[in-house]
């Protein structure tokens, strides 16, 4: 039981690409309205309406409902 919930909140989120997403910095939204490219064991890459594509890590992103 200990060995599923440790490794429940260790899985990094997957995006689907093209999925809505907004990142997080220091709890509150940092950017807004991105469209994952795509995602790779070294982030998600990103592209932001207003600052072009860049590469994020997981964690820092929220899915757009």
């Amino acid at each position: 039981m200990f060995a599923f919930l440790k490794s429940a909140f260790q899985a990094k989120p997957q995006f689907a690409a093209g999925a809505r997403v907004n990142r997080l910095f220091k709890g509150s939204l940092d950017r807004i309205d991105g469209r994952v490219v795509a995602q790779t064991h070294e982030g998600v890459l990103v592209e932001w309406p207003r600052n072009g594509a860049g590469w994020e890590q997981p964690a820092t992103l929220c899915q757009q409902g």
